[in-house]
């Protein structure tokens, strides 16, 4: 595989994981929202047992929402997990393609 493509295999793998994790979570399909609630409470649960202010003041009659600062660390924490499942990704396809 060319150096070129490297990039580009890493860039499409993320932005696949991105784009589909996006939808889930602005769609909400009702058999996962469950599972998709979880992949924004979970990292915001971590990160107020921290100390992290991630929460917003406003009650919304439930679950609290995330704040600016909880919606920043709900992306980079995902951004880092699709990022490093793209590269794994694209290495083992790196890998089998440069094998056969």
């Amino acid at each position: 595989m060319s150096a070129r493509a490297r990039p580009v295999l890493f860039l499409a793998l993320f932005a696949a994981l991105a784009a589909t994790h996006g939808a889930l979570v602005l769609l909400r399909p009702p058999l996962l929202a469950p599972a998709v609630a979880a992949t924004v409470y979970g990292p915001l649960l971590a990160a107020q047992a921290l100390g992290l202010p991630v929460f917003s003041s406003a009650g919304s009659g439930g679950w609290a929402s995330p704040s600016l600062l909880g919606w920043t660390f709900v992306v980079l924490c995902w951004t880092l997990v699709w990022g490093a499942a793209a590269a794994a990704g694209a290495r083992l396809l790196r890998r089998r393609t440069s094998d056969g």
